[in-house]
């Protein structure tokens, strides 16, 4: 019997992490009316991009009108609001002025949520996780005499963690390490990663486990501390190699310090994110959590980096059976690919 899970944000929020309404309530309450257009004065004077590529006044506000509009109608999904901005980005041929300015804005937006994320991470970590992770013990039910495949759509820890302190085996599938330092003024402090190279990515890749129990891990939707790193050719890791989870949390609150700093202050801070080589030399890592309305491609035909769906496909068509945990089938793509699923192997099981 081959079993498998796909986890939702329900999975997460005995834990802490909160569920995509809440998520979003804390997201627009930072935005009052007044913040906003303070913030679109500030946004339309800056030159993130070089003096001769100005922000465009009119599309910042524009994005920022955006924001005040999923407000003011109560919206529930903070994707929604971020999906609606990236349409709009591509609307009416823009003119580079337009691209740039909503790309910042995408960009600052993403920040904030990849911060609040981790915020929520770190704090539930410390608060919640030794008191409730005792009703997560089942966990050790679903493994099979072979490998179980979980695909998560959450960017949180909490299955790695779980894990560890479970003494369940677990990997992402990566068979490679390296390590790069916190920032280039302290070069001997190091961050150790596993990682996968991207091209030829397969679930037969020899980085997860065949043949015995433990969890083969997919995060669908990137993870907090899954990077993008060599013009995203290769998908970076925190090492699983930890006895426990606190281990593992030190590691990830490492990570979050990582930086390239000139004239003391961070050099770009973004989803595309500065960093040092061991050298000392500025390079650049790219944080991988995917949100807004274009997490995928719209069509069924698997495109150029996205292995993971085609990673999805391949092994649900081998299962007997795959328990759904926290998810509210709200993500089309993967929707998609459970009823493609059940159409093309009848054998499959898919129950919540």
């Amino acid at each position: 019997m081959k079993n498998g899970l796909l986890l939702g944000a329900g999975f997460s929020c005995d834990l802490g992490m909160p569920l995509t309404s809440e998520l979003t309530e804390f997201f627009v309450n930072l935005f009052p009316v007044e913040t906003v257009k303070r913030l679109g004065n500030a946004m339309s004077q800056i030159q993130p991009y070089g003096q001769d590529r100005p922000m465009n006044q009119n599309a910042i506000m524009g994005g920022l009108a955006l924001l005040l509009d999923f407000r003011k109608n109560e919206g529930k999904n903070y994707e929604a609001f971020l999906e609606k901005l990236q349409n709009t980005a591509g609307l009416s041929s823009p003119t580079q002025s337009d691209r740039d300015s909503y790309h910042y804005l995408f960009d600052y937006f993403y920040q904030v949520i990849h911060l609040a994320l981790c915020l929520y991470q770190e704090v539930s970590y410390d608060i919640l996780y030794s008191r409730n992770r005792q009703w997560f013990s089942g966990l050790k039910t679903f493994l099979s005499d072979t490998e179980t495949w979980v695909f998560s759509l959450n960017h949180d820890l909490y299955l790695e963690y779980l894990a560890l302190d479970l003494k369940i085996p677990i990997t992402y599938g990566d068979d490679q390490t390296l390590e790069l330092p916190v920032n280039n003024l302290d070069l001997a402090r190091r961050i150790a990663f596993s990682y996968t190279e991207r091209k030829g990515w397969s679930a037969d890749h020899s980085g997860f486990l065949k043949g015995k129990p433990g969890f083969n891990l997919m995060k669908l939707h990137g993870g907090l501390s899954e990077f993008r790193y060599k013009d995203g050719t290769l998908l970076c890791n925190l090492q699983l190699d930890k006895q426990s989870s606190p281990g593992l949390a030190r590691e990830f609150g490492l990570c979050r310090q990582m930086a390239y700093f000139e004239n003391g202050e961070p050099v770009l801070d973004g989803q595309d994110h500065g960093i040092s080589d061991l050298d000392g030399n500025f390079d650049l890592i790219s944080r991988p959590m995917l949100t807004g309305g274009r997490k995928y491609s719209g069509t069924s035909k698997i495109k150029d980096g996205e292995e993971k769906l085609q990673i999805l496909d391949s092994i649900l068509r081998g299962l007997d059976e795959l328990t759904v945990i926290g998810y509210g089938f709200g993500d089309e793509h993967i929707n998609f690919r459970l009823s493609n699923a059940m159409l093309t192997c009848p054998r499959i099981l898919i129950h919540s």
